[in-house]
């Protein structure tokens, strides 16, 4: 359960860089971007709350937002779900899926493989229903996690539709998918983390030593390291229960067996080759079983250096990026 954490703990360092250093300036201080004119600002207005008001807070955080280039999306985007359950099966031989389970043991064992994948959470008190787009790669005691962040979707499942908070929360998602992007790679190494912006192709490097406890417990080689390979291993003395599923008119093999803490982990192989991963895990506090769904869309042995690269990307300090945040996101934080 803790490994799964780490996932959104990873996006609680964005927010903390722009809290932070607040009294950096950096660049001019005039904005590059166009104006917006009085009658697209009262267009957004209506755009998030038809035939209302809205506070003067939002009012204000809007019109800054607007001002520095950020598009507030003319239509909500629609809420996720979760992907479909798979159907009960039909018991078959446990050494029917034993070879094909090996095989992803191995790979997740080796300490080098790349493993793409859309991972699917339930929905949590302030956290959403989310489908992100993931790739995870390991090599030589390095590691980057990739992502794609619907931050629309994110930051709405803090607030109660309807609300000022939840028409500042829209603003808020549109403002960090302009200034981040959508996609962030956190590479880890031994000596340090590095989180790369690919949309904006700038990179941070997190602090070491004295003062990077945030950095080292959660993007650190102890805190990333071998992470989706420690949570999907096949345990190699567990007990397997197979079964044969049909699903779209595809027959998968399914090979069922427990993992640490309690957690079932579902195996689903197509023509030998894993295309999904199911975890189910007992929730304390809901008393309730949730499933968190990985639909695999590749497992190799193979590793892009590339991946662990910052080549071509623009190097940015931590001041900057607070700054940035802080330039772009006026007082939507109560800056």
């Amino acid at each position: 359960m803790k490994k799964l954490l780490c996932l959104s703990l990873a996006l609680g360092i964005l927010l903390a860089l722009m809290a932070g250093c607040k009294d950096v300036n950096i660049g001019p201080e005039e904005p590059t971007t166009i104006f917006v004119e009085e009658n697209d600002f009262m267009n957004a207005i209506d755009r998030l709350n038809p035939g209302g008001d809205v506070g003067l807070d939002v009012q204000a955080a809007l019109e800054e937002a607007m001002r520095k280039g950020v598009t507030i999306p003319a239509d909500e985007p629609p809420a996720q779900t979760m992907p479909a359950p798979m159907p009960t099966g039909v018991p078959i031989r446990a050494e029917d899926v034993y070879p094909l389970m090996e095989r992803v043991r191995s790979i997740f064992d080796s300490g080098k493989y790349t493993l793409k994948a859309r991972g699917s959470t339930p929905p949590s008190p302030g956290m959403p229903i989310g489908t992100t787009p993931i790739t995870f790669a390991v090599d030589k005691g390095q590691s980057a996690f990739e992502a794609e962040f619907d931050w629309t979707n994110m930051m709405r499942a803090m607030a109660q539709p309807g609300s000022q908070e939840y028409t500042m929360a829209r603003i808020t998602g549109a403002t960090m998918a302009t200034y981040f992007g959508k996609k962030v790679r956190f590479v880890t190494k031994p000596e340090g983390s590095t989180i790369l912006f690919l949309d904006q192709q700038t990179f941070m490097q997190m602090p070491t030593g004295e003062g990077a406890e945030a950095g080292e417990g959660i993007l650190g080689a102890a805190g990333m390291g071998n992470m989706f390979g420690d949570m999907f291993k096949p345990d190699k003395n567990g007990t397997v229960t197979a079964s044969k599923v049909t699903s779209d008119g595809k027959e998968y093999l399914c090979g069922e067996i427990k993992g640490g803490e309690g957690v079932l982990l579902y195996y689903y192989f197509l023509n030998s080759e894993l295309k999904r991963i199911e975890m189910k895990v007992d929730n304390p506090e809901t008393k309730k079983t949730e499933t968190f769904v990985f639909e695999i869309d590749q497992l190799t042995d193979q590793v892009n250096p590339a991946m662990f690269s910052t080549a071509g990307f623009k190097p940015v300090s931590i001041d900057e990026m607070a700054q940035m945040g802080e330039n772009g996101f006026g007082g939507l934080f109560g800056g």
